[in-house]
């Protein structure tokens, strides 16, 4: 019940409505004296509750002799209540980016955590207007919704895959490289947007380390990277003898793929 209670409040609803709209939710046609009575809650601050709740479009009036409340329709209310939600979010939004001073480069952002990388990596597929290329070494399902968008809108997707095979199911140009390892530390993911942002995610899903940036170097260097790969798995497609013909035995080549590319 208090995990119920916290949710409806994330939601925008007080204590006591939350409490209230349950109580009318399990007990049809009740009246503030019952609920006053059950909450143990002043009668003035039940029929606040009623009154919002009312607005709200969580709770219907009855009329009678005296007033009595039932609960509207789950799927009616909360489709309401998320509609109004995400308005006052969108107006949020603007309000706030419109306040927000604009910066040629913004500094690296260091981002923890598996939800917040993904609402990152939403946040940057949804704003994509021309180009996304993508690094990848494990399936992209978490994001197949805003990468289809994407890609009706226009949006020329390219993918660079190892590791753990997949087929995205979405219009892309899909380069899957068997021959190259599955990264050894869980999680590898470069994505660069318009050649104007750029995100590097590395880690297990439970521990997971992500850096977000518009430097444009960090996002060349990143761009770059995604291009490089692409090339050396064509080259080796195309000559599957070639021989890399140098090494400089340093210690970043002991993260290098025996063909030459970083992995």
């Amino acid at each position: 019940m208090l995990h119920t209670i916290a949710n409806l409040e994330i939601l925008g609803l007080t204590t006591t409505e939350a409490r209230v709209y349950i109580a009318v939710l399990q007990n049809p046609n009740v009246n503030g004296s019952q609920l006053t009575k059950q909450l143990d809650i002043p009668k003035p601050s039940i029929y606040l509750a009623l009154d919002k709740l009312y607005a709200k479009g969580l709770v219907n009036l009855i009329p009678s002799k005296t007033k009595q409340y039932i609960a509207q329709d789950i799927n009616i209310a909360f489709e309401r209540l998320r509609n109004n939600l995400n308005s006052s979010l969108d107006t949020v939004l603007k309000d706030l980016q419109q306040l927000q001073p604009k910066a040629d480069n913004l500094e690296f952002i260091h981002i923890d955590g598996y939800q917040n990388f993904a609402q990152h990596l939403k946040s940057m597929i949804q704003n994509c207007q021309r180009e996304l290329y993508l690094h990848v070494n494990h399936d992209l399902h978490d994001f197949y919704n805003e990468l289809t968008a994407a890609a009706n809108r226009g949006v020329r997707i390219i993918i660079y895959g190892f590791g753990q095979q997949f087929q995205p199911k979405f219009a892309c140009e899909f380069f899957f490289d068997n021959a190259k390892p599955a990264h050894s530390h869980g999680i590898r993911i470069l994505a660069v947007s318009d050649y104007k942002s750029s995100l590097s995610v590395t880690g297990t899903q439970d521990k997971l380390l992500s850096i977000y940036t518009e430097n444009q170097l960090q996002v060349s260097l990143i761009a770059e990277n995604i291009h490089n790969a692409i090339y050396w798995l064509k080259l080796y497609q195309l000559h599957p003898n070639f021989d890399y013909p140098c090494r400089l035995e340093t210690l970043a080549e002991q993260d290098i793929h025996i063909s030459g590319y970083s992995i």
